[in-house]
Order: structure tokens, then sequence, then C-alpha cells
């Protein structure tokens, strides 16, 4: 049971592997954080792979925002931004897939959630179900 456990982790850790489906050039993001309200921000730190930068949650003229900037990160297949409750992701919002694995970029919230509650941003691998870094946002 214990050698079975220990693949399944190894397999997950290997298995969001760098990949092209995430595109690599930077954009150009038009939000400007001077026109709106920090309400938390906290680092970004790779969990298992190569993940930095800053997550910001602002809140602008009815509707709320999270702002990656400065970012980078090892690419993957299908990385998900996603607003959570916790660090496993099992209440989250999905702010939709990255759009780039470098540079500033903004992921707007929909709907008009309770963000108290929610108090990490996780970069997601979700075919493979694996976290790639994560922000504690306070």
């Amino acid at each position: 049971m214990k050698k079975n456990i220990i693949l399944l982790f190894i397999t997950a850790m290997i298995s969001c592997k760098e990949d092209d489906a995430t595109p690599t050039a930077p954009i150009n993001d038009s939000f400007d954080p001077t026109t709106a309200t920090l309400l938390k921000s906290g680092s970004l730190a790779g969990i298992g792979h190569t993940v930095s930068g800053t997550a910001s949650l602002y809140e602008g003229t009815a509707k709320k925002i999270i702002l990656l900037d400065p970012f980078n990160s090892q690419n993957g297949p299908d990385l998900k931004v996603y607003l959570s409750k916790d660090i496993n992701a099992s209440s989250y919002i999905s702010l939709g897939a990255l759009k780039s694995t470098m540079g500033k970029q903004s992921y707007e919230v929909p709907g008009n959630p309770d963000v108290t509650d929610y108090n990490y941003v996780m970069i997601w691998c979700e075919q493979f179900t694996v976290v790639f870094g994560r922000a504690e946002i306070k």
C-alpha cells in the first residue's frame, strides 16, 4: 500500500511536464491597478514546478480582478488560474486558462462572490489535477 501511494505521488509530480499547451510570449495586459482598490496580495511559489511572482486581488467598478504581475511559470498542459478557499482547491472559482507563462496578466472573477473566504490564487494543471504554484493572498 505504501509503495502504491509513493508511486501515485511520483506520477502526479512528473505528469505535468513542460508542454506547448500554454503560450509563452508575454502578453500586453491593459488592466491598470491604479484605477482599482487592492483587497489582498501574496507571493506566488512553485509547488513541484517553477512558478514565481505576485498575485493580487483588486476590486474595480462592479468587478473583481486577479492580477499576476510580475509573473513567470514553467509551462505545462491545461494550466488554469483558480481563486480557491483552500490549498487543495476543493472549493474554488475557475478564472480560465493561463494566458501566458510570463508577464503581467489579469483575470476577471466571474459573478460577485464574497471573496473574504478565498485566500489562495493557484496555477493548476486541470488535466492531471496537479498544483503548479500558489499564493496565499492576505
